[in-house]
C-alpha cells in the first residue's frame, strides 16, 4: 500500500494531505511512453545490427559476391557491347559492298562506359546484363538467318559479284523520298487521252533542277535533246552491261554526253518537264534484254525494309501517270 502524502500549506501553515495532480499524471505517461518508445526502438535496432533474418543473410552474401565479381561482370559486359557494335558496323559495311550505297544505322542501345559500369548499383548492372543478353541473342537469330540464306540461296561467285555490283540500285533522283514516287509501273491512266496505256517506267515527282543520278555504273548510249511537247523530251540511256539499260526521261539539262563512262550515284541531270509531260517529274525506266521491267525491283539501294514496302505498295496504285 501507497503511504500517504502531505505538503505544507504556506497559507495556513499546516501540513495537509496532498491531492492528486492531473498535469503530474500526464507527464509521468508521458515520461513511461517516451522511454517505452526508445527501449522498442532499440531493440529493433539492435536486433537488425546483431541479428540476420534468413533472407537478410541471403541478400548480404549476394551483395558481396556482388561486389567482388563486379570487376569481372564490367569488363564481360563492355566487351560484349563492343562485339555488339562491331557486329552491327560488319553488317553496315557488307550491305554497302554489296549495293554501294549508304547503309540506315538504329539509333541502338547506349554505348557503354566501363567506369559507369563499375559505379553503378546491382539494379542497375543487372539491367545492363539483361539488355546485352537480349542484343546478343537477336543478333544471333539474326545471323543463323543470315547465315543459312547465303550459304543455300546467295552464295555467288567472283564474277557474279561484278555484275551484282553493277545492277542499277541507287534511286535515280537526289534525297529520294519513297513518298514521291507518284505512279508505277504497268496499265496506268494516260494524263491525256484518258485512257488505259502501257507506263513502261515509273514517275517520281521532284522539283525542277533536282539533281538526276546514274543508278548504276555504266556508258551512255544515247542522250535526246527535244522540244516537242511530246515524247519523252530530253532523256538518257546508260547501259549497264548484262542486258540491262536505264532510262531517264523528261529532264530539264543534260549534263553527260553520249559514249561517256559514268559512276554509280554520279549526276547526270536535273529534273524537268519536257516532252508530253504534265508536271516536273523523273521517268526513270529498267530494260533487260530489250523488255520493260518493272524498276521497283532494282530501287534497293539505301531504303530499309520499311522504305521499301511503301515503294512497292505506291508502285502497285492504279493511279494516272504524269506523261
Amino acid at each position: 500500500m501507497n503511504p500517504t502524502k502531505f505538503k505544507y500549506n504556506l497559507k495556513t501553515l499546516r501540513y495537509e494531505r496532498a491531492g492528486i495532480s492531473v498535469l503530474s499524471i500526464a507527464f509521468k505517461g508521458i515520461a513511461y511512453l517516451s522511454f517505452g518508445a526508445l527501449f522498442f526502438v532499440a531493440l529493433v535496432l539492435l536486433q537488425n545490427f546483431i541479428f540476420d533474418t534468413e533472407v537478410e543473410k541471403k541478400l548480404r552474401a549476394e551483395n558481396e559476391a556482388m561486389e567482388q565479381h563486379k570487376v569481372v561482370l564490367a569488363s564481360r559486359l563492355k566487351a560484349s557491347a563492343d562485339r555488339i557494335e562491331q557486329l552491327k558496323a560488319e553488317d553496315r559495311s557488307l550491305y554497302e559492298k554489296l549495293f554501294d550505297a549508304k547503309a540506315q544505322t538504329d539509333a541502338g542501345e547506349p554505348t557503354l562506359d566501363k567506369e559507369e559500369i563499375l559505379n553503378a548499383n546491382s539494379s542497375a548492372l543487372a539491367g545492363w546484363i539483361e539488355s546485352t543478353t537480349e542484343q546478343a541473342r537477336k543478333l544471333q537469330v539474326k545471323s543463323h538467318v543470315t547465315n543459312q540464306y547465303f550459304s543455300e540461296s546467295a552464295s555467288i561467285e567472283k564474277h557474279e559479284l561484278r555484275i551484282l555490283k553493277g545492277l542499277p540500285t541507287v534511286p535515280p533522283v537526289e534525297k529520294f523520298d519513297p513518298e514521291k514516287l507518284v505512279s508505277g509501273f504497268g496499265k496506268r491512266i494516260n494524263p491525256f487521252h484518258k485512257g488505259l496505256y502501257p507506263h513502261d517506267g515509273v514517275d517520281i515527282a521532284a522539283p525542277i533542277g533536282t539533281n538526276v543520278l546514274a543508278a548504276g555504273p555504266g556508258t551512255i548510249t544515247y542522250v535526246s535533246q527535244s522540244n516537242l511537247l511530246a515524247g519523252f523530251g530530253n532523256y538518257v540511256d546508260i547501259d549497264h552491261g548484262n542486258g540491262i539499260v536505264t532510262r531517264y526521261a523528261h529532264l530539264a539539262e543534260v549534263k553527260v554526253r553520249s559514249g561517256q563512262r559514268v559512276n554509280k550515284g554520279q549526276v547526270i541531270a536535273t529534273v524537268g518537264s519536257s516532252g508530253g509531260s504534265i508536271a516536273p517529274h523523273l521517268h526513270y525506266e529498267v530494260i533487260k534484254n530489250g523488255k520493260n521491267v518493272n524498276p521497283v525491283m532494282f530501287l534497293i539501294g539505301g531504303l530499309n525494309s520499311s522504305q521499301y514496302q511503301l515503294l512497292v505498295n505506291r508502285s502497285n496504285k492504279q493511279n494516272q501517270s504524269l506523261d
